[in-house]
């Protein structure tokens, strides 16, 4: 235990310092972390800041991706703008499946490369069917990673979840109060991580009505439960968009300018932290 929480407060110093001396215009506004565990082990974890500097505590955004998902481009894309906006934002995979053994940010959606991650979030789902808890603490070890860092304001963080997290931000979100929002991107059936809507902050909802992966029901069926629990939330269903959506563009041909359903998701995301995070929107601020 000792050395995990040494290991934790180096990895702590060693960002801390990095904002501290670097001028805003040289500070380099994203960067690769490893988080502690409790089990001894880290986790790997993507710190996306502002480009355009700050100088106070930031809300912060966890997010969440699928097994081997922090290689894809466009969640880098997505994390950075959503920084640029007043956040910090921390991408992770709470499975911590070996970054090594994922496909390439260029091949995990076809050929090979998506037959290689098909296999991977096979082998995480078989685990999360025996037990969920390893799978929650990646989520908690973020959390008290983030709440003790000067650049984050520790009763602004909200949580994240693309895909297989989404239904893990519900169920960590009834646990710690310290989360005070949920983002739920086109998850799925929550009969692995169960949830509690009367313990939930405020919940976003994002689904795709064609999504191939997650059925849209399972949206619907989360913003049922939450309106009869009288709890806070906001549903977006998006018509003839399948899953990611909100963030996927073709690396090959396209960027997020050209998919307006990005752009529009984007500000509704924004629009919503803003509201229930209190935080004052800044119409001056130029977008990007």
């Amino acid at each position: 235990m000792g050395l995990v929480l040494r290991r934790g407060m180096v990895c702590w110093l060693i960002a801390a310092l990095a904002f501290c001396i670097c001028p805003s215009e040289t500070l380099a506004y994203s960067f690769k972390a490893f988080v502690p565990l409790q089990d001894g082990g880290a986790l790997p974890a993507y710190f996306f800041l502002p480009q355009h500097g700050t100088k106070k505590p930031l809300p912060a955004v966890i997010v969440g991706v699928g097994v081997g998902s922090t290689k894809i481009v466009q969640y880098h894309d997505h994390c950075q703008n959503l920084a640029n906006r007043d956040f910090v934002v921390v991408l992770i995979d709470p499975s911590n499946f070996p970054e090594e053994l994922a496909p390439g940010p260029l091949d995990w959606d076809r050929g090979p490369g998506y037959l290689v991650g098909s296999l991977n979030q096979g082998v995480v789902a078989a685990r999360l069917a025996f037990t969920t808890e390893w799978y929650l603490k990646s989520i908690k070890a973020v959390v008290d990673y983030l709440v003790c860092w000067p650049l984050v304001d520790p009763h602004r963080i909200a949580l994240s979840g693309h895909s297989q997290p989404a239904n893990a931000a519900l169920t960590y979100a009834c646990r710690d109060p310290r989360i005070k929002a949920v983002i739920w991107n086109y998850g799925g059936s929550p009969w692995v991580m169960p949830y509690d809507p009367f313990r939930l902050p405020p919940v976003q909802i994002f689904h795709g009505e064609d999504d191939d992966v997650y059925d849209v029901k399972y949206a619907r069926k989360l913003a049922f439960e939450l309106k009869t629990s009288m709890r806070p939330y906001e549903l977006n269903i998006y018509p003839h968009q399948k899953h990611m959506f909100n963030v996927f563009y073709d690396l090959r041909t396209e960027n997020r300018f050209m998919k307006p359903v990005i752009l529009e998701s984007f500000e509704r995301l924004v629009c919503f932290l803003e509201r229930v995070l209190h935080i004052p929107p800044r119409p001056s601020r130029r977008h990007g």
